[in-house]
Order: C-alpha cells, then sequence, then structure tokens
C-alpha cells in the first residue's frame, strides 16, 4: 500500500507536466535540431522554421516563414557550409552572412531528410524513412543487423506471411558522425531496451553493433559523442519507476561502463522514485579533456578514468527545465536533447521546452 501513493503522485506530476509543456508547445513550437558555427547557433523548431542567433551577443538575426518550407534537419560540411533538409526531399544551403537561401539538391523522391552527413571527403548522406541514403549515387542502405532487445520487429514475405527478423532500419533519435566516418544512429524504446545501428561511409556498409559486455535490453540510448583518443562514449538513461543512468567508453569493440548512477545513490532515500540519476545526452570537451553531461540532478563535468568508474563528478550547475512524459515508460522524458561546445569553450545544449541554454563557466543565459 506505501508504494501505491508514490505511483499514483508520480502519475499525476507526470500526467500534469504533459499538459502543461502541451499546451506550451502550441503557443511556442519545440526546438528539434540545433547546430554551432563559429558565428551563430542555429535552431529548427517543430513547426520547420529556422531560427538564427548571433553567438557573440545572443541575439536573434534571423527567423524563416513557415509558409514558405518546412525545415527538418540542418548540417555543416568540411569548408562550414550550413545545409538545410525539408519534409520534401530538397537540401537548401544558407549564406552567413546575409541568410540567403539556396537550392543545392533534390531528391529523386520527396523523402523528408531527417539528418545530413558529411564524411572527411564530404561525401552526403541523409538519414530518410527508413534507411541511410546516398542522394548522388542513389544508393540506400537498409539490413542493419539489431542485437536483442525489449522489442520484436517482423517483416512480410511474399504479400502472404510475416516473419520475425533482426535485419532493418530503426529511425534514430540521436545521430552522430565520427572521426573514422562511421554514423552512429542511437534509439531508446523506454523500459523496453534500445538499439544501435553503425554504417560505414568509406566502406558504404552497414556495420555489427554487436559491441561485447553492451546490454541493448538495458541499453536506453542519450547520444553518442568521441574523445581526442577516438574512443566512443554512449550515455544511457530511463525514468521507469526509478532513476537510472549509465555511460559507456566503447573501445576496441568492448563496452566499459564508466559511470553508474547506483554508485551515488542516496541510501536514505526511501522514496522508490528517488535516490538515483536520470542520465542525459553528454558531449567532449577538449579544452579540459573531460566529459559533460546532462542528468535529473543538473549538468556534469567529471575526468575521464584510465580505469575502473567515475568517482567524483562534478556538478556544475542545475537549470529549472519543464519535462514532458516519456511514451515508453511510466516517468519523464530527459528534457536535455544535446550538447556541444563553442570554440570559446562555451557550453551549449538544447531542450524540448525551455530553449537553448548557454553556460560560459559563470553564467547561464537561456535563449528562445
Amino acid at each position: 500500500m506505501r508504494h501505491i501513493i508514490p505511483i499514483l503522485l508520480l502519475l499525476l506530476f507526470v500526467l500534469d507536466s504533459s499538459a502543461q509543456t502541451d499546451s506550451l508547445k502550441k503557443v511556442n513550437p519545440s526546438f528539434t535540431k540545433m547546430l554551432v558555427s563559429d558565428e551563430n547557433i542555429y535552431a529548427l523548431n517543430s513547426s520547420g522554421q529556422l531560427h538564427v542567433w548571433n553567438l557573440k551577443s545572443l541575439n536573434r538575426t534571423f527567423t524563416t516563414d513557415t509558409n514558405v518550407v518546412k525545415y527538418t534537419s540542418i548540417a555543416k560540411d568540411n569548408s562550414n557550409k550550413i545545409y538545410l533538409g525539408t519534409a520534401k526531399g530538397k537540401i537548401f544551403t544558407i549564406d552567413k552572412n546575409d541568410y540567403s537561401i539556396d537550392l543545392h539538391l533534390e531528391l529523386k523522391k520527396d523523402y523528408s531528410v531527417t539528418d545530413i552527413f558529411f564524411n572527411s571527403t564530404d561525401e552526403i548522406f541523409l538519414i530518410v524513412p527508413y534507411a541511410v541514403y546516398d542522394p548522388i549515387k542513389d544508393k540506400y542502405w537498409t539490413d542493419f543487423k539489431h542485437q536483442p532487445n525489449g522489442m520484436i520487429v517482423s517483416k512480410r514475405f511474399l504479400f502472404l506471411f510475416r516473419k520475425r527478423t533482426n535485419k532493418y532500419f530503426d529511425m534514430p533519435q540521436y545521430a552522430f558522425i565520427d572521426s573514422q566516418d562511421r554514423i552512429w544512429m542511437a534509439k531508446s524504446f523506454g523500459e523496453f531496451g534500445g538499439s544501435i545501428q553503425i554504417f560505414d561511409t568509406r566502406r558504404r556498409t552497414e556495420l555489427s553493433a554487436d559491441i561485447d559486455s553492451l546490454n541493448f535490453g538495458l541499453l536506453f540510448p542519450k547520444s553518442v559523442f568521441e574523445d581526442k583518443d577516438q574512443n566512443i562514449y554512449i550515455t544511457s538513461g530511463l525514468q521507469h519507476f526509478m532513476n537510472s543512468g549509465d555511460i559507456f567508453r566503447i573501445k576496441n569493440n568492448t563496452a566499459i561502463k564508466i559511470y553508474d548512477s547506483e554508485d551515488f545513490r542516496k541510501t536514505t532515500e526511501t522514496n522508490p522514485f528517488g535516490g538515483g540519476i536520470f542520465v542525459g545526452p553528454g558531449t567532449y570537451n577538449a579544452f579540459d579533456n573531460k566529459i559533460y553531461f546532462a542528468t535529473t540532478e543538473g549538468f556534469y563535468r567529471a575526468a575521464i578514468p584510465n580505469e575502473g568508474r567515475i568517482e567524483n563528478p562534478e556538478l556544475i550547475f542545475k537549470p529549472e527545465l519543464l519535462w514532458d512524459r516519456e511514451p515508453l515508460a511510466i516517468g519523464v522524458s530527459m528534457s536535455v536533447k544535446r550538447l556541444t561546445f563553442t570554440t570559446d569553450n562555451r557550453l551549449v545544449f538544447l531542450t524540448s521546452n525551455n530553449g537553448i541554454g548557454i553556460y560560459d563557466g559563470t553564467e547561464l543565459k537561456m535563449i528562445k
């Protein structure tokens, strides 16, 4: 009986929070994508508008009209030219000086362009429903082998029957291209675990995500990033009755857990939903050779351990943020969606409801 009341209170909190954020989004569409250049911060909202802020003044300098085109993705190539993908299969470039927009490429079909990537030789690859796509050579990749998790996928064969399969493409929630030109695509299924898909843009092939010591049934990916030594990191977190969070370092195809929120659980906490830490996205900072990550308890930075786990993560700030409900778990979803650093060492983060935050080491500013 004593556990029923906290469960009901959590459900009421989730429903109330969801109602507030849903009504907020009707008035102010949430940001869905973000890109930071040397001069500007670019963001796309759920209505397909592009917003631009000057990185020095943090004043908004440009906003597009949603009646013209709906943008769905943003990226930059190796010469820092900015590209915008649309919901109707077009890719534009934007002039960073006067914000004029020119058509760069039109796909053979009007696929919605979810993500744009350029490898080290500036070959362009897109994520579209449901494939990795080379728009120049008109080539698709869809057969990504998935490791066991809590989801069951079947495909129809010969138009007659369905058969369970582990080879398919999952539209990712988070995607990242590393220094070896591999696109890492991650997705969380709430309490049902998660998936990782890897595509090699040099060899132009799907790679196996069978990473030793990584249990996909207990993986809830929130970000993928890389350090100066080409180690890959995956942050994982979930609120499902209780908070949880992990950070894994991938080296030589083996996952090593370097952070476990259980190590920092408050042993005196009696609330069954409290005590743990819900980990969100992270990033690497080359200025101090540390990793930074968002949690329900605020933003942390930590030295990368040579062996073992992080022992003394440092809390640097804790903003007040609005939270949504998690559709596939009893709890809230992570309100922080992405972290990155500017060339002058400011932390920039994208949220689902509160705009974009910029932290200079002393002061936090939020822009919308």
